[in-house]
């Protein structure tokens, strides 16, 4: 009979496959990939750290932009020799809507805000950002607006395409109107593969010298 600093036979039998529990814990919904960049592992989107780009960038002063031009901005947008960038859709994630109103938690952005951020606080930082403030999307509301999400009233709805010019009787915009570009995909695995070549075709080199020395 074992003593009480025994370890029970089970335990050491099962203590091998213990790493498998690590192999398959879920991923948490948000995860910071360095370069700047956060993956989104529910919606598989990477969203730029820094949420005024645009405004670090110098396009604006404060980072503002009507929706013609933050779509044109984040279409030609260059972040670390990544291209393909785009701003997030209001469109739900099946494809349906888009919501308008409060609890619109199935777009992307409201995804991000009202059930990430919400549930899981703190998982990871971002950087550069502004409350109130208004988010475009990149899903039109019709010729003349677009639709936004308003982190303030916590609401998405449509938006003036240039809510900077008078356009009669209207409510007064609860915070800057900016844009925050996002992925398709982890882009950090391309930045690391990227990086991981450079690394192997540096050292390739100086070996090179080396032997030939």
């Amino acid at each position: 009979m074992p003593d009480g600093n025994e370890t029970p036979l089970w335990s050491r039998l099962l203590r091998p496959f213990r790493w498998l529990g690590l192999l398959f814990r879920p991923q948490p919904p948000l995860i910071d990939r360095g370069f700047g960049l956060i993956y989104d592992t529910g919606r598989d989107i990477t969203w730029l750290q820094d949420a005024n780009y645009p405004k670090t960038l110098g396009r604006s002063r404060d980072g503002q932009l009507t929706w013609p031009e933050a779509m044109a901005w984040v279409a030609g947008l260059s972040y670390r020799g990544i291209r393909g960038w785009r701003l997030p859709t209001a469109l739900n994630h099946d494809g349906s809507g888009p919501c308008t109103g409060h609890d619109c938690i199935d777009g992307e952005i409201g995804h991000l805000i009202l059930d990430v951020n919400q549930n899981h606080p703190g998982l990871v930082t971002f950087t550069n950002g502004t409350v109130p403030c208004i988010y475009w999307t990149s899903t039109e509301a019709s010729t003349e607006e677009a639709y936004a999400f308003d982190l303030f009233s916590v609401r998405q709805g449509s938006l003036w395409k240039d809510p900077f010019v008078d356009h009669g009787p209207s409510p007064p915009l609860s915070g800057p109107v900016l844009a925050w570009p996002v992925h398709n995909g982890d882009v950090a695995a391309e930045l690391r593969s990227r990086w991981l070549r450079t690394f192997i075709s540096a050292v390739a080199k100086l070996f090179g010298r080396t032997s030939s020395s």
